[in-house]
């Protein structure tokens, strides 16, 4: 008798310790460290216990190699653990597997069918929404998974933008410049494109660029078609960096300046943008050998 109430005693003393474990907040902790392996250990534990945040948290660890060997298999088989719990993260992660078909068979139905489920899920968080809103609108877009059809991409679109999406405000900007789905609107258009631009889309900061080069910006096109193309330009598009070489050749919304075309065409240039590589080409015979020299030393901001 007294043998069993010292045991019973053991497992009271034990419980409050284990009451005080959570694995979560030790891989979070471990993850912030950088020790993803001991990350993904206590998510594991976290997920194998049935919590689904931590198999999709388990999932995107396989996604993304982070503490074990990449395996897009296991993180198809993580997410739909998680998603078959209405984990809205993990169904909008397993749509884009089916999507692109990493992990599990290419399958664009049953990724718009995760997709929806993400985005009606009411208990997802308004980003996660956002996000799953804005891959339905590609799919309407592009007729993956279901009829093209540009009217549904807008609405699509439209929750996402609301919902705080860059993407779709983006892509929401492309619809209204060229009157897919929607009535053309090129102030619409820039204004979606502005949205997006102004919290560092660079996508959105080359159309708006593009935009106000065409006159369907705001006023003062030349100097807002310099400063957007700039921003774009130093986010590595090689359009935006040939555009930005032709302003400064030209200039037109800057002062003229060879050497700071030259450098531009010569940036977009090695990213085989073609018509860079013929402009600086060009550019290179009319320069000195010094005004050469200056430009591939400064070259190094232009990336």
């Amino acid at each position: 008798m007294k043998a069993a109430l010292l045991f019973l005693a053991m497992i009271t003393l034990l419980l409050p310790a284990q009451a005080l474990a959570d694995p979560m907040a030790d891989s979070r902790k471990a993850y912030e460290a950088g020790d993803f392996a001991q990350a993904q250990k206590f998510m594991l534990m976290a997920a194998e216990a049935g919590n689904a945040q931590a198999q999709h948290g388990v999932g995107i660890m396989y996604e993304r190699g982070r503490g074990v060997e990449r395996d897009y298999k296991k993180a198809a088989e993580w997410y739909l653990k998680a998603a078959a719990q209405g984990n809205a993260a993990a169904q909008n992660n397993l749509g884009y597997l089916y999507y692109t078909g990493q992990g599990v068979g290419q399958d664009y139905k049953k990724a718009f069918a995760w997709y929806e489920k993400a985005a009606q899920n009411a208990d997802s968080p308004s980003d996660i929404r956002a996000m799953s809103w804005s891959n339905i609108g590609n799919m309407y877009f592009h007729g993956h998974g279901t009829a093209k059809d540009y009217k549904k991409a807008a609405e699509c679109y439209r929750k996402a933008a609301q919902g705080g999406n860059l993407y779709a405000m983006n892509n929401l900007g492309y619809l209204y410049e060229r009157g897919f789905g929607v009535e053309r609107d090129t102030a619409a258009a820039a204004q979606y494109y502005r949205q997006a631009a102004e919290q560092g889309l660079p996508a959105a900061e080359q159309n708006l660029a593009i935009m106000a080069e065409a006159g369907w910006s705001r006023s003062g096109a030349p100097k807002e078609t310099f400063d957007w193309y700039a921003k774009s330009a130093a986010s590595g598009s090689a359009f935006a960096q040939y555009k930005l070489g032709r302003i400064y050749e030209l200039g037109r919304g800057a002062p003229k300046d060879s050497v700071a075309a030259y450098r531009w065409y010569l940036a977009a240039s090695k990213k085989g943008f073609k018509p860079a590589l013929d402009a600086a080409a060009r550019l290179k015979n009319a320069l000195t050998p010094d005004q050469l020299r200056d430009a591939q030393k400064q070259e190094g901001g232009a990336q």
